[in-house]
């Protein structure tokens, strides 16, 4: 188990920062396996930034972070020598989204170029090329929220209901 996961089990709280092709070789080194003494903020050449809600350290160079209070853990067996593979789940408490990355209201995914491992040792960058639009066919409010307007927004209560007023 990495400590990642050890800390946000034992603190009941984590962070959550968005991985850029800009952040690609800090990602790649976060992911070595090291010991507890080492931080990995400097070991992958990245600053810290401190949350606001709970007491994590962020990616200062992500452009779209999140504070998160702990959940659980899903944990998936594997069959080389990393061994299994932790899925950690937390309720979002605060996001942070840097104003370079909106544009008129919304994520601008082309302009952040977030990355995703595809599998092997494989990866895949969101460019503004690459994007494309499609709605859900079928009864509209299925697109509520999707489409990043901001009147079907809903607010949630601290128990995770949904209010009855539009943000």
């Amino acid at each position: 188990m990495k400590d990642t996961t050890r800390n946000a089990q034992d603190s009941g709280h984590f962070g959550w920062s968005m991985a850029t092709f800009a952040l690609r070789d800090a990602v790649n080194a976060s992911a070595e396996s090291v010991g507890p003494e080492v931080d990995e903020f400097l070991h992958a050449g990245v600053e810290k930034q401190e949350a606001r809600v709970i007491p994590v350290s962020l990616v200062k160079a992500s452009p779209i972070k999140f504070e998160c209070k702990y959940y659980t853990t899903l944990r998936l067996p594997g069959d080389t020598a990393v061994g299994s593979v932790d899925v950690v789940i937390g309720r979002v408490v605060a996001v942070h989204v840097e104003d370079w990355a909106l544009r008129d209201g919304q994520v601008d995914l082309g302009a952040i170029m977030p990355i995703a491992r595809c599998g092997y040792l494989q990866y895949t960058v969101i460019k503004a090329d690459s994007l494309f639009e499609m709605s859900i066919p079928g009864d509209p409010r299925m697109n509520d929220g999707l489409a990043g307007d901001e009147a079907l927004v809903r607010e949630w209560d601290p128990k995770g209901r949904r209010s009855d007023h539009a943000k």
